[in-house]
């Protein structure tokens, strides 16, 4: 009697994808976090701010004033926002006077931006004040696992480079520079410079002899206090 020929078991079928109820869930999820006037904001930095973003010239900084007046917890004075800079939950966004915001750059408000005085952000610079949980285990995507904020707080008089990068929960110094392409993960001292990935001080600016705060005072205190 011949033996039966043998064969290979079939491949086990692929996993399905993600059921279509998994991407109502995330917006479901996203909009609980969100009071009324909050997810107003969002939908109007998204549908108006594409209008006027690429505008150029003095037209396009008068529009972009008059948006971010009205969408930023706090906005003093009138700023320089040039054309392709995204704003991202601008609710959460507190800025003082004389802000300079060159084109490409991203801040991300939703855990809570404080912008002092003379502040100028170089182009593609990106701030965040939110990122993705990752530490509830590998059996949860990380897509799934939530947002971690903590605010950002920088002070009068800084200055931050083309391409740098400031990370959740970071405190800027008065009168910091932020070297171009810096990744900025830990709180800076007042006039001192950072460079590199991550950033570190290679140097320090001249202090004023007459201290600032004397003359206007700081948005925030400096000691946090």
């Amino acid at each position: 009697m011949s033996t039966p020929e043998t064969r290979p078991s079939p491949s086990p079928p692929a996993p399905p994808g993600p059921p279509a109820k998994g991407l109502v869930a995330l917006v479901r999820n996203f909009l609980r976090t969100l009071s009324p006037r909050q997810a107003a904001t969002v939908w109007a930095e998204d549908w108006i701010g594409m209008l006027v973003r690429p505008i150029p010239g003095f037209t396009g900084f008068g529009l972009r004033w008059l948006l971010y007046r009205v969408l930023f917890g706090r906005l003093g004075g009138l700023p320089f926002i040039y054309k392709g800079v995204y704003f991202e939950h601008s609710y959460g966004i507190d800025a003082g006077s004389n802000l300079h915001v060159s084109a490409g750059a991203v801040l991300y408000g939703r855990g809570g931006l404080t912008i002092g005085n003379d502040v100028m952000i170089g182009h593609y610079a990106t701030i965040y004040t939110s990122q993705h949980h990752w530490g509830l285990g590998p059996e949860i995507p990380m897509i799934r696992q939530g947002h971690v904020s903590a605010p950002v707080v920088i002070g009068d008089d800084v200055w931050i480079g083309a391409h740098a990068v400031v990370l959740p929960g970071v405190r800027i110094g008065r009168g910091t520079v932020v070297a171009a392409g810096a990744v900025v993960n830990r709180d800076t001292a007042p006039y001192s410079i950072v460079a590199g990935v991550p950033a570190r001080v290679v140097g320090e600016r001249p202090r004023p002899a007459i201290d600032a705060e004397t003359i206007r005072p700081p948005l925030f205190d400096e000691e946090g206090s």
